[in-house]
């Protein structure tokens, strides 16, 4: 069996969730799968060191045309695509991220859909009605009607993917993704929190993307309530994730509610997130939709637990090793946070659930449930 394994999302120096779902699942695969031939593709010059690498696992690294502005990515990705499925026998493509039409009656095409994000009101409200954004949206749905599988990665998307883009059920498939082994229970690196100011105060955090449906305003308000009304008041908040997209009025919110209870960390190394998740209270995820959740899972690992909405697949999840609330009730989530700083008993009740609750993501299995994918769409 060959495989063509499209490995784009990955970005070293952006590092998204779908990226290292590329890079963390495909190394697993290594370990995994010694007999069918992988021929990846990517843009960056290295996603996995070479001597890592079976024979049986090809990597090729593809250049973008600049001259075509915002089409060069996807341009030359198709091009490659296209180019593969005529020089090799290619039983399964993969796609990880954009779906690519296969006129070729051999290859089957799997299809990874996370979530539909991009179809929610907090989405379109964060990224504008510019025609771009919309003809990127209709495209990408549009396309994975013509997947012969969907491969995604909770009930809640496999659900909502059915029903929504009107694909059978039996084609859309769930294997949740894994954690990275790094992140294990220990303790954080009380040297470096002291240098940003985490000394003996207690933190919690937040990890994502600003700007679109992560409800990081609802946080914020939570967060000054919680400090300013309630027993949370010497607390602090850690945001993690690229500022760029950040609204001007999200910045006013931390000038103005949380002058010196917020630290921002626009770039936080696996070492430093380590320390972070080891160390805080809670992760707090109080997204309008998640597909997964990925730092949910990646704190649960390192022993700490989640205060999470009651959106898209959080619940799902985190299951009884956190706190949900209703998405976008500010008064819930302060509540929250406050019950978690007062009662010691509750937090590390839950912790001990998150370990355990942890250990149903692995990449082991992800890696697993991948091939099985593939063997079913090349021998099924």
């Amino acid at each position: 069996m060959q495989i063509l394994f499209d490995a784009t999302p990955f970005v070293a120096a952006r590092p998204t969730g779908a990226g290292r779902l590329v890079q963390l699942g495909m190394a697993q695969q290594f370990e995994l799968d010694r007999e069918n031939l992988y021929r990846i593709f990517g843009f960056a010059p290295e996603v996995w060191p070479p001597d890592s690498m079976p024979e049986n696992f090809r990597y090729e690294r593809i250049s973008p045309w600049p001259w075509l502005g915002p089409l060069a990515m996807e341009t030359a990705r198709r091009h490659h695509i296209g180019s593969c499925l005529t020089k090799y026998n290619i039983d399964v493509l993969h796609c990880t991220l954009e779906m690519t039409p296969v006129y070729d009656e051999h290859a089957r095409t799997l299809f990874s859909l996370y979530d539909l994000a991009r179809r929610t009101t907090s989405f379109v409200r964060s990224s504008g009605r510019s025609a771009r954004s919309w003809g990127r949206t209709w495209l990408r749905y549009r396309l994975a009607r013509k997947a012969d599988m969907i491969h995604t990665i909770s009930e809640f998307s496999a659900e909502q993917i059915a029903s929504q883009l009107q694909i059978p059920q039996r084609r859309v498939r769930v294997v949740y993704p894994g954690v990275d082994p790094r992140f294990t229970p220990g303790e954080p690196d009380h040297d470096w929190l002291a240098e940003i100011g985490l000394e003996k105060e207690p933190f919690f955090l937040f990890v994502g993307q600003f700007g679109r449906q992560k409800n990081e305003e609802g946080l914020l308000r939570a967060f000054a309530a919680a400090v300013h009304e309630n027993a949370a008041g010497n607390a602090r908040l850690v945001l993690v994730g690229d500022d760029s997209a950040m609204r001007d009025t999200t910045r006013q919110m931390l000038r103005d509610k949380l002058p010196d209870r917020a630290i921002l960390l626009p770039k936080a190394t696996d070492e430093q997130l380590l320390s972070l998740y080891r160390g805080c209270v809670a992760l707090i995820l109080p997204s309008f939709h998640e597909g997964f959740g990925l730092p949910v899972v990646e704190a649960m690992a390192c022993g700490s637990t989640a205060i999470v909405s009651n959106a898209g697949s959080l619940p799902e999840v985190v299951g009884d090793a956190g706190l949900v609330v209703p998405v976008d009730h500010s008064d819930d989530l302060a509540t929250a946070i406050d019950r978690l700083v007062r009662d010691t008993e509750l937090r590390d009740a839950l912790r001990r659930r998150a370990t355990v609750r942890a250990q149903h993501f692995t990449f082991a299995g992800y890696a697993r449930g991948l091939l099985s994918l593939y063997e079913e769409l090349a021998h099924g």
